[in-house]
């Protein structure tokens, strides 16, 4: 493998970074660039992974540049790269909402571009990442950037043109599944059951629901099924969720999360 730079060393930056060292990848083949000084110290007392000067140094040394820095930041950090990108160079974006075009417009020339979105998960090394190959993309460059973000959990290729929805269902996903976990504790806590025991119950439902959804390998409404007796607790509980449109609330939810990851190419 040839060098991989990031730039950006944030969560998602970060997480790329531990996840690489921890699956091989030599620190001397690894570099980054990151604005904030006491962020570099941190990063490179931690991995001991050498910190370029400016993203454009970082540019010329690495044949794989991972941008992972916020949509805003985006065109001022392309703009400082430009110059150093050239056939030899894949760019892979991390940048929400940003699209190929967006980045092509900066370059003003054809280059070779491959956005990806891990969500924040990779810092347990259990990611959904989608990814989506621009044009010139040889198969030897996707391999190696799947093999890059495979460390970092599973990965999807996709249409570029599904790239919003990946970054809302994969991206945003486990805020609305947290959001929905909060709740479940705090029903517990209402009901009466010490807060840290509602938390500790709630979190096995969550794990061992999920454990017999891979064991079973069967679709989630067959799992449901089996604990909806009838006219017992579950199916009253059910029935009040329909009544309040939660399964349609979730799919707008996603809907308008994808919606909001599309305007963010306005950063750019």
């Amino acid at each position: 493998m040839e060098k991989i730079g990031i730039i950006g060393l944030g969560n998602m930056g970060e997480a790329i970074l531990k996840a690489l060292i921890k699956a091989g990848y030599k620190t001397e083949d690894i570099a980054f660039y990151e604005l904030k000084k006491e962020r570099v110290a941190y990063i490179e007392g931690l991995y001991r992974v050498f910190s370029a000067d400016s993203p454009e140094g970082l540019a010329k040394e690495s044949r794989y540049l991972i941008v992972a820095v916020k949509p805003q930041d985006a065109r001022q950090t392309l703009i400082e790269i430009a110059p150093y990108i050239d056939e030899k160079n894949v760019i892979i974006s991390i940048m929400a909402g940003i699209k190929i075009s967006n980045i092509l417009s900066v370059f003003h020339r054809p280059i070779k571009i491959i956005r990806a979105m891990p969500n924040i998960c990779a810092k347990v090394g259990e990611a959904a990442t989608g990814i989506a190959a621009g044009k010139g993309i040889e198969d030897e460059e996707l391999k190696d950037t799947k093999e890059i973000f495979s460390c970092l959990g599973s990965v999807i290729e996709v249409g570029e043109e599904l790239m919003d929805a990946i970054t809302a269902l994969a991206g945003s996903g486990p805020a609305f599944f947290l959001f929905f976990l909060e709740a479940m504790i705090d029903a517990g806590v209402k009901m009466g059951i010490p807060r840290e025991k509602s938390k500790a119950m709630s979190i096995q439902v969550i794990k061992g629901t999920l454990k017999m959804l891979e064991e079973e390998d069967v679709h989630p409404s067959i799992l449901r099924e089996m604990v909806t007796s009838p006219g017992g607790t579950t199916i009253t509980g059910l029935t009040h969720l329909e009544k309040k449109a939660f399964k349609g609330s979730i799919i707008t939810a996603i809907e308008k999360a994808a919606k909001r990851a599309g305007e963010l190419s306005s950063w750019l």
